[in-house]
């Protein structure tokens, strides 16, 4: 009983003071104060800012996030390595940004479950539609999104859903409740 006492002791002694010690080590190697508030949602606002990350990582100054976000969602998928024209795509042709990587994980879980060869990880036309790559294939979906959908007034999963998944209409819309799920998951990351 006195060993066990005596260890939980010296854990409670020797881990604040480690601690205390990689901070102090930390501060006169890098001349950088560790900020040791890990809960404080001002620093974290103050940091993230719209999507821009202020300050450099690794000498690269990050402008825009999103392309990041995307990465982490579609992480060991086909689509991984394309996040960042995913974005791009989604700005130039004014469409949520959220909406290509939730349809593709939605469809074929990120172009895993695509047709081999076909690049549509979207289920154009019930997984019908070849594309050349992923690159073409992307800029098609976002194209085709923004004129068949949102330059038409459907913007949201629900309402993408009545012409891209009509018979989930009949089915309780479970597309579109997915949909939103990915976009919660996005909206996290």
């Amino acid at each position: 009983m006195v060993k066990k006492l005596a260890v939980v002791f010296l854990w409670f002694l020797i881990v604040p003071l480690t601690l205390v010690a990689t901070s102090t080590l930390l501060y006169q190697t890098t001349n950088v104060k560790p900020n040791l508030n890990f809960k404080s949602p001002q620093a974290t606002e103050s940091f993230i800012t719209q999507n821009n990350l202020q300050g450099q990582v690794l000498g690269t100054e990050i402008t825009d996030i999103r392309p990041y976000i995307v990465e982490n969602f579609l992480k060991n998928t086909q689509l991984e390595n394309y996040s960042k024209q995913i974005v791009e795509a989604s700005d130039k042709y004014g469409i949520d940004w959220r909406l290509i990587p939730a349809i593709a994980m939605r469809e074929t879980g990120g172009g895993d479950k695509a047709r081999p060869g076909s690049y549509n990880a979207w289920g154009f036309e019930n997984g019908r539609t070849n594309f050349d790559c992923w690159e073409s294939a992307i800029e098609t979906v976002a194209k085709t999104l923004q004129e068949k959908y949102v330059a038409k007034g459907l913007t949201t999963p629900e309402q993408i859903m009545a012409v891209y998944a009509p018979p989930q209409l009949f089915t309780g819309g479970k597309w579109a409740q997915d949909i939103n799920y990915f976009f919660s998951k996005l909206e996290t990351l």
